[in-house]
């Protein structure tokens, strides 16, 4: 091969250490000389300190060799047991029928969804009037788009009358109600659309960024995809 970059100029210098550099007399040396020497002198200093930092390099690019192969493994083999943990949740939410928004047909079956979800939305709801029912359908499409894109709650709606003893025990007076559940326990709520702006024509968007306020859902708006660029307005007709 070509051998080393300083193995070359060390013999460069040597070389020019023999052409130009006669033998010393004897006797003192004069001023050339001396400077002659100590040009030698740091000339030697330079080519050690070059060899020094090269065989430091390579000891340090041959470490950052081995430790790449083995950290590639230990990626390869975390991102696998990932990989195989979330693989097995998702299949445990879509069991519990998370990815959908159901409605519940009694006070019984809720409970049964809120002990088994880790993470609950539930839409009280009333549809005794036009107003009633339109505030209903605006929150259901809403809420349809969230369902599949947040496997890690359970979205499920109930009519407040026919859950009356639920209504009383947790306080469900201004329909409509989302209520929010973590580890079995209510933990947030949105009464009505002031929390939403105060509009019916708020976006979905809105919607998710005031359920993730408390981690009921896992939602980050820098990382995660927008569900609508701009606002939506919803108008229903009995």
């Amino acid at each position: 091969g070509y051998g080393h970059p300083y193995k070359i100029q060390e013999n460069m210098a040597e070389n020019m250490r023999e052409v130009h550099m006669p033998a010393q007399p004897a006797g003192p040396m004069t001023g050339e000389q001396k400077l002659s020497m100590v040009k030698q002198q740091v000339t030697t200093q330079m080519l050690k300190a070059v060899r020094d930092t090269e065989k430091a390099i390579d000891n340090e690019l041959e470490s950052l060799d081995n430790l790449k192969k083995s950290d590639l493994e230990n990626i390869r083999r975390r991102r696998m047991i990932e990989l195989k943990k979330k693989a097995a949740k998702m299949q445990e939410w879509r069991h519990k029928g998370h990815g959908t928004y159901a409605e519940l047909a009694d006070e019984k079956q809720w409970f049964g969804e809120i002990k088994q979800s880790e993470r609950t939305i539930t839409l009280f709801y009333r549809n005794t009037t036009n107003e009633s029912d339109k505030y209903t359908q605006i929150l259901d499409k809403h809420i349809c788009k969230l369902a599949p894109k947040h496997m890690e709650t359970r979205f499920i709606k109930i009519n407040a009358e026919k859950s009356p003893y639920l209504c009383q025990k947790l306080n469900i007076v201004l329909l409509p109600t989302i209520l929010c559940t973590k580890d079995n326990f209510t933990h947030d709520r949105i009464e009505g659309f002031d929390p939403l702006g105060g509009t019916e024509n708020f976006t979905t968007e809105t919607l998710r960024a005031r359920l993730a306020k408390k981690g009921t859902i896992s939602y980050d708006p820098i990382v995660d995809k927008p569900l609508n660029q701009e606002k939506q307005m919803y108008h229903t007709t009995k």
